[in-house]
C-alpha cells in the first residue's frame, strides 16, 4: 500500500521536480551524435565529455550518461557520482533524447570535484519509487562503469533529488558496502521496505541533505523532524537547509552553487 501511495504522489507532483526544461543549443540530432560518439573514445586522451551507455534488466534496456572530465586519466582511479533524478523525467519513455539534460546541475560539478558523474534514467514503468527491478539494476550500472573507467571503488556516492533523494534511502538499507557516502536534495526520510536502517549512516559513509524551507512537496520541518530524532543512530548525517527556492531549487539562481557546496563536502569528508 505504501508503495502505491508513493507512486501516485510522485506522478501528481512530478512537475514540481524539475520544472520547465531549460534550453539547449543542441538539437535532438546532434546530442545524441556527440553522446554516442564520445563513448567511442572514452579510454582515449579525447575521452572528456558526455557517453551513453544502456543496462539490461530483463528486456529493458536502461540508458544511463557518463560524464567523464577532462582531468580523468587511464590508471588513475577517480570518484564517481551516482545521482538519480526526479519524477518528472520518469515518463512512458526514457529521456535521454533530450539535450537539456546536458544542463543538469549535477554535470557542474564534474569539472571542478574531478570526479566521474554517471546520470541513469528511469521511466514509468521501470523507475527507484517502490520497483526492485530499477533499484538493483542501478548496481548494474555501477559494475559496468567500473569496467569501462578507472573508477576509486572505494569513492563510490550515490543521491539524487526528491524521488531519488528518497531512493537513496533505499541504498542505505541495502547496499551500504558499495558507496563511501550518500546525499539528497529535496528528499524525505521514506523507504520502500518500511524502517530506515539508520545505523548504516556512519562517519564512514556518511549522509548530506539539503531541503529548502519553502518546500511545498517534502516540509522541510518533516525532515529537520526525523533528522533530530534520529541523528544519534545516524553519526554520519549532515543536514542543512536553504531558505528558498522550492522543491527544486537546486534548478535555480545559486543551485548549482549549492550542489557544488554539498557534494565538496561529502567527498571532503571522505579525503
Amino acid at each position: 500500500m505504501l508503495i502505491r501511495v508513493f507512486t501516485v504522489f510522485f506522478v501528481l507532483l512530478s512537475l514540481l521536480v524539475h520544472g520547465q526544461s531549460q534550453s539547449s543549443t543542441l538539437s535532438a540530432e546532434s546530442w545524441l551524435a556527440t553522446i554516442t560518439k564520445e563513448k567511442n573514445s572514452k579510454r582515449g586522451s579525447d575521452g572528456s565529455g558526455f557517453a551513453l551507455y544502456f543496462a539490461p534488466s530483463g528486456n529493458i534496456r536502461q540508458p544511463y550518461l557518463v560524464y567523464v572530465p577532462v582531468s580523468y586519466t587511464p590508471a588513475k582511479p577517480m570518484p564517481v557520482i551516482i545521482f538519480l533524478h526526479g519524477a518528472i523525467l520518469a515518463r512512458d519513455s526514457f529521456q535521454y533524447k533530450d539535450p537539456a539534460i546536458a544542463n543538469e546541475p549535477i554535470f557542474s560539478i564534474a569539472e571542478s570535484l574531478k570526479t566521474i558523474v554517471v546520470f541513469p534514467f528511469a521511466r514509468a514503468d521501470f523507475k527507484w519509487a517502490g520497483q526492485s527491478p530499477a533499484y538493483e539494476n542501478i548496481i548494474s550500472i555501477i559494475k559496468q562503469v567500473e569496467r569501462d573507467y578507472d573508477v576509486d571503488k572505494n569513492k563510490v556516492y550515490i543521491g539524487g533529488i526528491s524521488m531519488g533523494g528518497i531512493a537513496t534511502f533505499w541504498f542505505v538499507n541495502n547496499h551500504p558496502e558499495i558507496f563511501a557516502g550518500f546525499y539528497t536534495f529535496s528528499a524525505a526520510p521514506h523507504s520502500p521496505d518500511g524502517e530506515i536502517k539508520y545505523s548504516n549512516i556512519t562517519k564512514s559513509k556518511p549522509l548530506f541533505s539539503l531541503n529548502a524551507k519553502d518546500d511545498p512537496v517534502f516540509s522541510y520541518s518533516d525532515m529537520e523532524a526525523a533528522y533530530n530524532k534520529h541523528k544519534g543512530d545516524a553519526p554520519g548525517w549532515h543536514h542543512a537547509t536553504v531558505d528558498a527556492g522550492g522543491h527544486r531549487f537546486i534548478y535555480g539562481k545559486g543551485g548549482e552553487a549549492q550542489v557544488k557546496s554539498l557534494l565538496s563536502n561529502l567527498l571532503g569528508d571522505q579525503q
